[in-house]
């Protein structure tokens, strides 16, 4: 009979190095799945059965597709001849907006690369714009018989009237996919000292900031003011039928605004020309404080003109998104009041996860309950892929960063997941629930036994479609989505309400038989500082998933 057991013998030192060193082994199979989704390009089914479709229509003899050589799909007759090439404008286009979204388009071209045909193939935008283009013949038209090497610049494209948003993204999603650089981009003109003359007279220098959309002013180094541009900031009120590019000139102490103007618009003309002549003989934005334009009401004291209320309100909106924006990031800066009370939400829940007593704990989650209400802040696998295929603005997302940084990081070191039993909002509701009804549930051991793979199930679904490059919603694989938007998202509510009803009968239902990244968070958790079959499969599905990408890129 032995004195100690083999693990009580093992110094103190040693065990806690090797939970560590198993947790980070476990942190570093999940950044590298996040590594392979920001290598691997979103992709959207083809629908290749259609292409093929579609080319019979114009090629009889058409019966099947060959390898696609760039996206272009040789069409071949029975014997594989070349008979046409087919190919959409996508992913070229996804990215060029029209009236209310991209649209793409089915180009067919003859053996000799020849346009055959320029159709409508599926689109985003508002269904009544796109169908009066696609009842437009001329428009499809104007690209028959062009050589292909034609096809990527733009010139003078004919457009639909009274669609002329859609129909100019068709076209120019047509450029771009071949070839044409910028297409996404209406206003293209660049910045010159004669456009910031009217506000800064003796400019002599105008560059652009590292925040997207502000250009510095200066004179012989002397910063005279900064600039800010609509369309580099994505900011885009519509008008009586589009959008304008409008400059907002503020002063070199960052309070008041110089003036207003506009050097692009793709709304009516005549509109514009009212709009941009109030602008430059009575522009009510000149003098005006920043904070007073954001919180004005109507706006119509700034800009009212006759005969043009739609375009003028549109560049009255646009202006005071523009400055709300400006003085959003001037805020996240100065450390708001909801940084330092998500903060210390957060380390209450880690201090109560390791100190807490059941009373304090039962308190708590009260207060996650009011913090989900208040910040929305949820670790969720939808925001796991966001961030691994599209990248993070560190300073608006600060506080669910540090949110994501508990979930993960404690779990790993530490072997306690504090973030879902103590700080997560929906475990808390849950948690809440639970006491409401004295009698508990317990599921017969066979159930159990199944249900309990459920989560693990959906993560590696999730994560098998997202590395496939899935385009699907990730947020509909969990109910997370109703703590920041509310009971918008058809799916989440479902999920929402189904979980919170089951948790008054059986107590962290949800938690226990359907939470993903409960499961990704039980990966970090379980068997701290030994190797077991789910680091096996993990290893085995990351591992596949590099190939994967290798080969595809």
């Amino acid at each position: 009979m032995r004195d100690q057991s083999s693990s009580s013998a093992t110094p103190s030192w040693a065990r806690r190095f090797r939970r560590w060193a198993m947790g980070l082994f476990r942190l570093s199979l999940i950044a590298a799945a996040m590594g392979c989704l920001f290598l691997m390009p979103l992709r959207e089914e083809l629908d290749t059965a259609g292409f093929l479709r579609e080319a019979k229509k114009d090629f009889p003899q058409s019966a099947s597709l060959g390898e696609a050589e760039q996206g272009f799909f040789p069409v071949l007759d029975a014997s594989g001849e070349l008979l046409a090439w087919v190919t959409s404008t996508n992913p070229q286009a996804q990215s060029i907006q029209g009236y209310a979204g991209p649209s793409e388009l089915l180009v067919i071209l003859d053996a000799q690369r020849r346009v055959k045909r320029v159709d409508y193939w599926r689109s985003a935008d508002t269904a009544g714009h796109v169908e009066k283009v696609r009842r437009d013949e001329a428009f499809w038209m104007q690209w028959n018989g062009r050589e292909e090497s034609s096809l990527s610049a733009l010139g003078s494209p004919q457009l639909v009237s009274g669609a002329s948003l859609t129909s100019e993204a068709m076209a120019r999603g047509l450029a771009a996919r071949f070839g044409a650089q910028g297409m996404e981009e209406f206003f293209t003109h660049e910045l010159t000292r004669e456009d910031v003359k009217p506000w800064f007279a003796e400019a002599t220098k105008i560059f652009p900031m590292k925040k997207i959309g502000y250009y510095e002013v200066s004179s012989n180094d002397k910063v005279l003011g900064i600039i800010l541009r609509s369309s580099r900031m994505k900011v885009a009120a519509r008008g009586f039928n589009g959008a304008s590019d409008v400059l907002v000139a503020i002063d070199a102490n960052d309070q008041q605004v110089l003036g207003v103007g506009m050097i692009g618009s793709r709304d009516n003309e005549p509109y514009i020309i009212d709009v941009k002549e109030e602008l430059k003989y009575a522009d009510g934005f000149a003098g005006k404080k920043i904070d007073e334009i954001i919180v004005h009401e109507d706006g119509g004291d700034f800009l009212l003109v006759s005969g043009a209320s739609t375009t003028a309100h549109a560049v009255i909106g646009t202006v005071k998104e523009m400055l709300r924006r400006h003085r959003a990031a001037e805020r996240i800066k100065s450390f708001p009041w909801q940084l330092p009370v998500s903060f210390a939400w957060m380390a209450a829940g880690l201090y109560l996860g390791f100190r807490g007593t059941k009373k304090s704990r039962t308190i708590f989650a009260l207060v996650s309950v009011a913090a989900g209400l208040l910040f929305g802040l949820m670790v969720g696998q939808d925001q796991l892929i966001g961030w691994a295929r599209h990248g993070v603005d560190w300073r608006p997302a600060l506080p669910l960063l540090a949110l994501t940084a508990v979930a993960l990081l404690v779990p790993a070191l530490t072997g306690k997941n504090i973030y879902c039993s103590r700080i997560c909002p929906h475990g808390s509701a849950q948690t809440l629930a639970g006491m409401v009804i004295k009698k508990r549930f317990v599921l017969p051991a066979k159930i159990h036994r199944v249900l309990v793979a459920i989560p693990w199930l959906t993560l590696l679904s999730i994560w098998v479609l997202a590395l496939a490059g899935s385009a699907l919603p990730f947020a509909n694989a969990e109910p997370f989505e109703v703590w920041s938007t509310g009971f918008i998202s058809l799916v989440p509510a479902i999920l929402f309400t189904i979980s919170i009803v089951i948790a008054f009968f059986l107590p962290q239902g949800y938690c226990h038989y359907g939470c993903a990244t409960g499961a990704l968070l039980k990966f970090l958790t379980h068997a701290p500082g030994r190797w077991t079959w789910r680091d096996t499969v993990a290893t085995v599905f990351v591992s596949a998933a590099g190939i994967f990408c290798f080969i595809m890129r």
